[in-house]
């Protein structure tokens, strides 16, 4: 019989009987055959124990006894082994995905919540103050000892006027002004968000610099010009920050993002517009026409600012009536991107992108992934945002000057960054 490669097998040498009866037990016990695999893979060989039936004479006949192994099985067990790899791999990115988010958010965490340089010292004239201890971290008022919440991380927001005069020596500075500060209150214990505006005419202690950027003094200003002494940038923010800080008895801010003109008009028209009844009356570039107020409409791009910061600079409190525009224009875009942004707070990260060209920051990719996973996976609704004005009265000056009420912030104060020690 001559040997004939079959491609499901893979042939070893063979012993040859000779014998012209049936081949006795023995004999065929003593045969060894291979299980078809791999040529790249070990031979095993295998005892045979099984004989068939063998009803004929042979003689000179070669006996390969060898289990056949399917190309279908193959195939399967090939599939098998692709599948398991891909389901690894996916397994793999899904862990390191998870692990990275992990990173950032301790990260972030570890940043947004950083007080360790606070010193806490409220204003003399405060009454019901009865005692101050730790740094300013436990504070008795009124009978009550209230202790910090590290708990909570702070955002501070500002609109710059980023305007350039023709006589830019009658102006003090010449890097802007932050015409709206927001702090952005983010309470993690209790879930809890609030906006605190602070008016630009609120009178506050500002560092002055040279135009080296040499300190020169520290003066008693509107705070909105504590922008203009820097870069415009980075050192402008820093200086506003430094008058919050000091205006607020030395709580710490961590974290700012300011933004001009532009970027407003670009986030309006990026979410499709905002829609919203009007407070006021005022003419529209956009309409071409004069908005009544109680008119429900769209804004769309430099509208958006034209109705978030006209005012009429003859009225003394014409600002408060800017930030109750600029409060209405706030919830109406947050109710407008807040089922996407719950659903995906990587959003956030989206709009962010649509004006970074527009603003200047010191977030990191922690500190928002942060601020994403934790600030609005923690709110029900965008109604739930608190919004609170540092508290003053508007007396005239050379402008407007808002003059705090000391005993009014440092409750506000209590509320938003300590728990009542029970």
């Amino acid at each position: 019989m001559s040997k004939t490669h079959n491609n499901d097998f893979e042939f070893t040498k063979s012993k040859t009987l000779h014998t012209s009866s049936t081949p006795a037990q023995e004999e065929l016990d003593s045969i060894e055959y291979v299980l078809p695999v791999s040529k790249k893979k070990k031979k095993h060989k295998v005892k045979h124990h099984s004989i068939p039936d063998i009803n004929q004479e042979a003689e000179n006949i070669e006996y390969i006894y060898a289990k056949p192994h399917s190309k279908r099985k193959k195939r399967r067990n090939k599939i098998k082994k692709v599948l398991i790899t891909i389901t690894c791999i996916i397994l793999g990115f899904v862990i390191a995905t998870a692990g990275t988010i992990f990173v950032f958010n301790e990260i972030g965490k570890s940043a947004m919540h950083d007080y360790k340089d606070m010193e806490i010292e409220p204003a003399p004239e405060i009454e019901n103050i009865e005692d101050v201890q730790n740094s300013g971290k436990t504070i008795t008022y009124n009978g009550s000892t209230y202790a910090f919440n590290d708990k909570v991380m702070t955002v501070v927001l500002m609109g710059i006027d980023d305007f350039k005069s023709d006589n830019p020596e009658e102006v003090i500075g010449t890097a802007g002004q932050a015409d709206a500060i927001y702090i952005a209150v983010i309470n993690t214990l209790d879930n809890k968000v609030s906006l605190l505006g602070v008016s630009r005419d609120t009178m506050a202690d500002v560092s002055v610099y040279n135009i080296d950027g040499e300190f020169v003094k520290n003066s008693n200003m509107q705070i909105c010009l504590s922008y203009a002494y820097g870069d415009g940038k980075h050192s402008s923010c820093e200086n506003t920050i430094s008058s919050l800080e000091r205006l607020f008895y030395g709580m710490q801010f961590n974290t700012y993002f300011s933004f001009n003109k532009e970027a407003v008009s670009t986030l309006t028209d990026t979410i499709g517009g905002v829609t919203l009844t009007s407070d006021i009356d005022f003419d529209s570039k956009y309409y071409g026409r004069t908005i009544q107020k109680g008119e429900t409409f769209t804004l769309h791009g430099d509208d958006a600012n034209q109705y978030i910061r006209a005012r009429d600079i003859d009225e003394l409190d014409s600002n408060n009536d800017r930030m109750a525009r600029q409060k209405q224009f706030m919830t109406a875009f947050f109710s407008q991107i807040w089922g996407s942004v719950k659903s995906n707070p990587a959003l956030v990260v989206d709009l962010y992108n649509t004006v970074d060209d527009y603003s200047t920051t010191n977030l990191t990719t922690a500190k928002m992934t942060y601020l994403a996973t934790t600030a609005i996976s923690g709110l029900n609704s965008y109604q739930d945002i608190e919004f609170i004005n540092v508290p003053g009265t508007i007396q005239k000056g050379e402008y407007a000057e808002l003059i705090v009420d000391q005993n009014a912030l440092m409750e506000i104060i209590l509320d938003l960054f300590y728990v009542k020690v029970k």
